[in-house]
């Protein structure tokens, strides 16, 4: 080992490094050249998260979009196979196009008679003296029939979309033949 005494710098080989303010500290520039090189690797991580933050961002952003077009898109899908096939099925039932419908009956009495259906009670009795009646309803009754139908889809869709759908689609059958036994036109 050398002594720094031995080549006349000075009595104590550290006084070279307390020029500084770092120096003060006791750090080198091995130590500086380390923190220089951690923090520039700092940085660089620190610029990718930011640049990842701003990423998911945009994606947030465009996901929602995407959930209110299809939140849209649903609500037309709704009414295509909610009004426009509850009057196709009226209107072809009407003609007498549409024979065994025994189907969709059945399955408007098994959601009535599920507990968890929407109904009241008086609208549950109600729909079932209504089915009973089947074509012999008249049309304040069949309009009442595809009424709570509605209801009954409306709100019992998301547990059993395609028993619902039956439903609605027996009373629009049943309302389609009732109009057409008393020549009635067809009007929402």
């Amino acid at each position: 080992m050398v002594d720094f005494r031995d080549i006349g710098l000075t009595k104590n080989p550290y006084k070279i490094w307390n020029r500084g303010a770092l120096g003060a500290l006791g750090v080198d520039y091995l130590t500086i050249g380390l923190l220089a090189a951690v923090l520039s690797v700092v940085i660089s991580v620190l610029s990718i998260v930011v640049s990842l933050v701003r990423s998911v961002n945009d994606l947030r952003e465009r996901l929602a979009r995407v959930e209110d077009r299809l939140s849209r898109v649903e609500d037309k899908l709704n009414w295509l196979m909610k009004d426009f096939m509850v009057s196709l099925i009226e209107r072809l039932n009407k003609r007498g196009i549409i024979e065994d419908v025994d189907a969709w009956k059945m399955a408007l009495r098994g959601i009535v008679s599920t507990t968890t259906n929407p109904l009241t009670e008086a609208e549950r009795r109600r729909i079932l003296e209504l089915v009973d009646k089947g074509e012999d309803l008249t049309p304040e009754e069949a309009d009442e029939l595809l009424r709570l139908a509605r209801k009954l889809y409306d709100e019992y869709r998301e547990k059993d979309p395609e028993n619902a759908m039956k439903a609605l689609y027996y009373a629009a059958a049943i309302r389609g033949k009732v109009y057409g036994k008393y020549g009635k036109k067809l009007v929402d």
